[in-house]
């Protein structure tokens, strides 16, 4: 009998999309009579299949592709007549521009863009489309293109409970932390708060609170309340006041790379390669065609454009490097902020703050920086600058006047960041200060009025299959006064091997001021070696003088929960440590348990709640991880509990009514999220389970999936008689639609009982009509269910 389920389930998944239509201007396709009976096939269905096959009318989940790319399933409308509904639905979940013109209902698209070609594949439950880029959703930034608006209130907890207990007693702590606002019409305000227990002493902590809203016409977010002083040349300090910061991403690129072309048929395929690779290829309507957004390897080497039409012919052309070279990165844009010193200083002046940048060359930037407030002025300037390729170099000079303490002073500051060939990388950098330049909370601070003198640094990596990863590091700085020479080197080596990988790090720190640590050697050696989903890692490690050896493992338990194992021995104390702790993620909070103990008497317990809560218009969601600025609510049209949602932030999960929050999603970009459909009931399929957001800062999304539930129905059919339903017999609805054909003597399997009143059954001597009776409820974690049936 279950080879006789699998069966009518693949010939019924096979036929099911497809339905009758009579199409204009076809030819109806002739069947030989007598094969089909031969083949123990019912003749009468070939009138089912004598013209062009349609979907059925109705909603219906299909793939979507569109210019050759599969952009998933979507649940999308046919109208009666088999064709594609344009509704806003479909078109939202395409990403296609939706018409000025379209008020609702299905939309005469075609009449607007007729290049546009549609393809439809019942058969195999596809859509094709093939546009103009164009065509979908604008590709630079537009205010029309963002999700905007939306209010929600919510809060982010970490919960923090340990206790260590030693010879001499214990201690004790706990701390709460909590970080709440609220978000409406794209504003928000944000607040934090720490609460912490020591040892039976309590301190509560407001460090930080705020109204921030982003003015996409200027493309500038304004912060008003406790808030800091970027300025991108100069150092600040929080204050209590505004600041105005760019939003760079609102910005349009100013080398934007673009491949342009004419398409001599539909359906032709365009491959970009750069150095010999293929980075990008799509499907374009005939006509002209902008191809935008490309992976570009790098912005040195040209581009290699082939168009490939649908009949064989083949066009060349090349896209010069210098026509989308981009060698330095976009200008940071204005800064601005002002208020009163908020930080703990010895001074709490009001000050103000200004930098911005410019391109004033294809290969220059320049930008420029100033701190005022009472008794203390700073400027700086700065050149970047790339004239030989692969190398950037930074220039930037500092002046500061501290009139409190009478100072002047001045620091100058070179880098330079090189790309080799044979992938080696190279950067160096050196600066100087004079000995009266004073940064802004060296003014106001009378404790902190030392300097460095000098500053060095330089830094190689190098990469080879063969030898592996290499890097070396080294800095230097000389202080003023006592403060002496400091010098840091570090070494650090690392390949992977088959079934393992070996790495070794080496670092010295020279203090010229500190004869104790004239020759502070560490050493670190690790093997790592994987098994599947766990890993056991082997380390020695060398410093001060003592050498300690270990063993940790870690891995999943479950899918949510995780496990960490530690075993380390001092060779010197011969003292062992052992540590062990694990994380699970409950869906709707994070908790983590942390056991350790060091000798026979020295142990410590640690355990953490942590996560978010969302109060929206529809409830009040958790959320297993924190919540960003900008968010969503997910909900699905059926109050479906526990499916899982993977979001940019990580996993979360439906709650009772169907609901879970997208914790953070990317501002002014793209944000993917995904239904886990195994997670699914086993008789939902959903629609489209793939979105992609593209919201407004402080914005706060809805998402709303569409499901399917179908009712898959084994039936036993027997005839008035008592006869089984003969093998091969036609089944239709009492419209005449083709539904499925019995697979076996008896046996009619259906995709969607629950839009079936009637069955049809159309034997040699008539037409019999088919009943059978359902449970109330469908059988949600069954993939068909079974019932009996009678035909008359």
């Amino acid at each position: 009998m279950l080879r006789k389920a699998l069966l009518a389930c693949a010939i019924s998944v096979a036929c099911t999309p497809v339905a009758n239509a009579e199409s204009a201007g076809k030819e109806p396709v002739e069947f030989d009579l007598e094969t089909l009976k031969s083949l123990g096939m019912d003749p009468e269905i070939s009138r089912y299949f004598s013209r062009e096959a349609r979907f059925l009318p109705g909603k219906r989940s299909v793939t979507l592709k569109i210019n050759g790319e599969t952009q998933g399933s979507i649940v999308v409308t046919f109208d009666k007549t088999g064709q594609l509904c344009f509704d806003k639905s479909f078109m939202e979940q395409a990403g296609l521009r939706i018409p000025a013109k379209y008020v609702e209902g299905c939309y005469d698209y075609i009449a607007d863009y007729p290049d546009t070609l549609v393809t439809l594949l019942p058969a195999q439950g596809v859509i094709e489309l093939v546009l103009h880029e164009d065509q979908l959703q604008r590709q630079r930034p537009d205010a029309a293109d963002f999700i905007t608006g939306g209010t929600a209130g919510l809060f982010n907890y970490s919960m923090l409970m340990s206790r260590n207990n030693f010879d001499s007693g214990h201690s004790d702590y706990a701390q709460l932390t909590l970080d709440g606002g609220v978000n409406f019409s794209d504003w928000l305000f944000r607040t934090h708060q720490l609460i912490s227990r020591s040892n039976g002493n309590v301190n509560s902590e407001n460090s930080r609170n705020y109204l921030q809203h982003t003015f996409m016409k200027w493309k500038t977010t304004m912060r008003a309340g406790e808030v800091n002083m970027n300025n991108r040349l100069l150092e600040g300090s929080s204050i209590y006041g505004i600041e105005l910061e760019p939003e760079n991403a609102l910005s349009e690129p100013e080398s934007a790379v673009q491949v342009t072309g004419i398409a001599s048929t539909a359906q032709a395929r365009v491959e970009v390669r750069q150095q010999g690779m293929l980075i990008y290829s799509t499907l374009v309507p005939a006509g002209p065609f902008t191809l935008t957004n490309i992976p570009l390897r790098n912005y040195s080497s040209e581009l290699n454009v082939t168009v490939i039409e649908t009949d064989g012919v083949q066009r060349n052309f090349i896209v010069p490097a210098s026509l989308y070279s981009r060698r330095l990165g976009s200008p940071a844009g204005f800064s601005f902020a002002a208020g009163r010193v908020s930080d703990n200083y010895a001074k709490r002046p009001w000050v103000a703050s200004v930098s911005g940048g410019w391109r004033i060359a294809p290969t220059h930037n320049v930008g420029g920086g100033v701190v005022i407030s009472d008794g203390y002025q700073g400027l700086g300037i700065s050149l970047d600058s790339v004239q030989i390729p692969g190398t950037l170099l930074s220039l930037q000079i500092n002046q500061s006047a501290d009139r409190e303490h009478s100072l002047q002073g001045q620091k100058y500051q070179l880098t330079a960041n090189v790309a080799l060939p044979a992938d080696v990388g190279f950067t160096a950098s050196v600066a100087k200060k004079s000995s009266n330049y004073r940064d802004f909370t060296q003014s106001i601070d009378d404790s902190d009025i030392t300097a460095n003198k000098y500053e060095y640094s330089a830094g190689v990596s190098w990469s080879n299959a063969i030898a592996g990863s290499l890097s070396s590091t080294f800095y230097e700085t000389q202080a003023y006064g006592k403060g002496g020479r400091s010098r840091f080197i570090s070494l650090n080596w690392g390949k992977n091997f088959k079934g393992f990988s070996l790495s070794a790090s080496w670092q010295r720190q020279l203090s010229a001021g500190d004869k104790n640590n004239d020759n502070d050697d560490m050493i670190y050696v690790n093997l790592s070696v994987p098994f599947s989903r766990n890993s056991l890692n082997a380390y020695s490690r060398h410093s001060h003088g003592q050498d300690r050896y270990g063993l940790t493992t870690a891995g999943q338990m479950t899918e949510n929960s995780t496990y960490n194992l530690a075993a380390e021995r001092d060779a010197q104390q011969r003292d062992n440590s052992f540590a062990a702790g694990i994380n699970s993620n409950l869906h709707y909070t994070q908790l983590s348990l942390n056991a350790s103990t060091n000798g026979s008497h020295n142990n410590s317990y640690a355990g953490s709640l942590q996560g978010g809560v969302v109060a929206h218009r529809s409830g009040i969601t958790f959320s297993p991880l924190a919540v960003h600025e900008t968010f969503a609510i997910a909900q699905l049209d059926s109050p479906v509990p526990g499916v899982r949602l993977d979001t940019p932030q990580g996993p979360t999960w439906t709650d009772f009514r169907g609901q879970a929050v997208i914790p953070a999603v990317n501002e002014w970009k793209n944000s993917l999220v995904e239904i886990r459909t195994d997670t699914l009931p086993q008789n939902m399929d959903i629609g489209n389970g793939t979105r992609l957001l593209k919201q407004a800062k402080g914005s706060v999304g809805q998402v709303h999936f569409g499901t399917l539930t179908s009712r898959r129905v084994l039936l036993t059919v027997t005839t008035a008689d008592g006869k089984p339903l003969p093998k091969s017999v036609v089944i239709t609805d009492v419209d005449g639609n083709y539904l499925t054909t019995s697979v076996d003597d008896g046996v009619v399997f259906l995709t969607h009982a629950e839009e079936v009143r009637e069955l049809l059954a159309r034997l040699e001597s008539g037409i019999c009509r088919v009943t059978f009776a359902l449970s109330p409820e469908p059988a949600a974690e069954t993939f068909y269910e079974r019932a009996g049936g009678i035909c008359k």
